[in-house]
C-alpha cells in the first residue's frame, strides 16, 4: 500500500516546524513522504492534493475539517482511499473516528485500519460535505473568523463568537422545510438553526447529532427555533450525552425555503449564503481508512 501525506499549514495552531517533526515520524510509520508544507493558498493545497491522489494507493490529509473538506472536494473518494490525521482546531472527523491518542498512534491505526465505505451530503449540487447546519451556526462561523484574525484561537475562539452572536438577540427566520418531499411541520417557530449531519459531532467534541451516523444512507436533521431555553439546553447537553433538544428526524433529501438569505456552514468553514437550499445523501461516497 503507497501512502502520501498532505498537510495544510494553515490549519490548526502548530507551528510549521512541529507540524514537520510530527509528520515525519507518522511518514515513517506508514513510509510515506509528506506534502503541503510548502502551499500559501486553498488553491494551491488543493492542486497539491489532487496531483498526490494520481501518485498514491492512500491519501493522508493531516489536518483539520477544512482541509478535510477542500480533499474530499476535490479527488474522488469514491475511488481514490483517503485516511485522516486530526491537526485541526475543532476536528470533528477526528472525534467521530475516535481517532484520539498521539499522531504515531493514528498513523499505526491507518496503517493497521480497515476500508470503509462512508456516506457524505451533497449540497445544491455545489459541494460535499459532512455537516451542514444554515442560521445561527453561519453567523459564529463569520465571527469567529473574526476574532482568529485578531489573534483568537480554538474553542475559545468558537465560544467568544458563539456567546457574541446568541447575545445579540439573533432572530429566527420563517421557513419551509421538506423532508422527502413532506413538509416537516405545518406552522414551524422561527428557525434559529437547521444541522444536517452525517455524523455526530461538531468541533471541540460538541456532540450535536448523537444519533447520526456515517453508513446509514440518511441525512440527520434537526431544527431549533428561536429561543433561550432550547438552544442553551442544546448546548449543555453536547458536552455531556449529546443534544437532545429541538425537532429531530431523518430523510434521503431535504430542501429549504428561507424568508431571507442566511449562510451555510459546511464543514466547519462558511459555505454561501441563500434564501434556498437543496440537500441529498449520497450512499457511500466516501473511501475511508482507520
Amino acid at each position: 500500500m503507497r501512502y502520501a501525506i498532505i498537510t495544510n499549514p494553515a490549519s490548526g495552531n502548530l507551528p510549521v516546524p512541529r507540524r514537520r517533526e510530527l509528520l515525519a515520524q507518522a511518514g515513517r510509520i506508514l513510509q510515506a513522504g509528506v506534502y503541503g508544507l510548502d502551499t500559501t493558498s486553498r488553491q494551491e493545497f488543493v492542486a497539491c492534493a489532487r496531483e498526490l491522489a494520481g501518485q498514491c494507493d492512500v491519501l493522508v490529509v493531516a489536518g483539520g475539517d477544512g482541509s478535510l473538506s477542500d480533499v474530499i472536494n476535490s479527488i474522488d473518494t469514491r475511488q481514490k482511499t483517503i485516511a485522516y490525521i486530526p491537526l485541526g482546531s475543532g476536528n470533528a472527523m477526528g472525534y467521530a473516528l475516535n481517532l484520539r491518542g498521539r499522531i504515531t498512534d493514528v498513523a499505526t491505526r491507518i496503517q493497521e485500519g480497515q476500508v470503509r465505505d462512508f456516506d457524505l451530503i451533497q449540497c445544491d449540487n455545489r459541494r460535499l460535505a459532512y455537516m451542514v447546519s444554515i442560521g445561527l451556526e453561519g453567523a459564529v462561523i463569520q465571527k469567529r473568523d473574526e476574532y482568529k484574525s485578531r489573534g483568537a484561537s480554538g474553542f475559545k475562539a468558537y465560544l467568544k463568537a458563539f456567546l457574541a452572536v446568541y447575545l445579540a438577540s439573533l432572530q429566527g427566520v420563517k421557513a419551509r422545510i421538506t423532508l422527502n418531499d413532506h413538509l416537516l411541520m405545518e406552522s414551524l417557530p422561527p428557525l434559529l438553526s437547521l444541522m444536517i449531519m452525517k455524523q455526530p459531532f461538531y468541533g471541540y467534541g460538541l456532540k450535536v447529532m448523537p444519533e447520526a451516523r456515517l453508513d446509514d444512507r440518511q441525512l440527520h436533521v434537526r431544527f431549533l427555533g428561536t429561543g433561550w431555553i432550547s438552544s442553551l439546553a442544546g448546548g449543555v447537553t453536547s458536552l455531556t450525552v449529546g443534544n437532545r433538544a429541538g425537532l429531530y428526524q431523518t430523510a434521503e433529501q431535504v430542501s429549504v425555503e428561507l424568508e431571507k438569505p442566511l449562510f451555510m456552514q459546511a464543514d466547519g468553514d462558511l459555505a454561501w449564503k441563500a434564501k434556498t437550499f437543496h440537500f441529498r445523501v449520497l450512499p457511500k461516497a466516501l473511501k475511508i481508512i482507520f
